[in-house]
């Protein structure tokens, strides 16, 4: 159990005023600015034993780094990620990284999905999620979802081409995982080459919440 400090008064000497101010500006001189920490949606290169080599950066810029391990057995590959790092100049400091979900939108009539462990061929699972942000950025339709969930890892994903130009994301929630409370998830969609405006759509409690890109 905590307990209140007691606080003792008593009067300073000239000496300790005159100590302490010289502290202060010790203390002053030696303040160093630091680099802000960033996070954000990047493109990582993996090297031949899977760790991450270089990262490269939505607006621009690659930069290697040493070598960390990321949540993934891919080798030699590019990946979409989320990270978090400072940059000072020509070099980055890499502080997190996850592998996020990220997959070229398929004709909805080709995505073959599981619910309840019946194969599924003609109706696509579209549970609620919370739409944090969405915007377009590197190539990629980037989501930051909120998960209402207890902690399953058996959520599945897809992105779809329901019609010319329109996208949007296939959700299903398994049955026995119930809404205590959100995780925050983020993926990212690869926008086609041909592709220059587009529609994504996200299932959500008040609807479907649809943007234009």
């Amino acid at each position: 159990m905590l307990t209140p400090s007691v606080i003792m008064r008593k009067p300073f000497s000239l000496s300790l005023i005159l100590l302490l101010g010289v502290m202060m500006v010790v203390s002053c001189s030696d303040d160093k600015d630091y680099p802000s920490l960033i996070t954000d949606f990047v493109v990582a290169r993996t090297n031949a034993s899977g760790t991450v080599s270089s990262v490269s950066l939505d607006g621009g810029g690659r930069y290697d780094v040493s070598a960390q391990a990321i949540a993934s057995s891919s080798k030699d590959t590019l990946l979409r990620c989320i990270a978090s790092y400072t940059l000072e100049g020509d070099k980055m400091q890499l502080y997190n990284i996850a592998h996020v979900f990220s997959s070229r939108p398929r004709p909805a009539e080709d995505i073959q999905t599981v619910v309840d462990s019946a194969l599924h061929l003609d109706t696509l699972p579209r549970d609620p999620l919370k739409v944090v942000s969405l915007w377009r950025g590197g190539g990629y339709i980037n989501i930051h979802l909120g998960l209402m969930t207890t902690g399953s890892d058996k959520h599945s994903y897809a992105f779809s081409e329901d019609s010319t130009g329109h996208y949007s994301l296939v959700h299903h929630r398994p049955a026995d995982d119930a809404e205590s409370y959100t995780r925050q998830v983020y993926m990212s969609m690869p926008i086609p080459d041909s592709v220059t405006t587009l529609t994504f759509s996200v299932p959500t409690y008040e609807g479907i919440y649809t943007r234009t890109f």
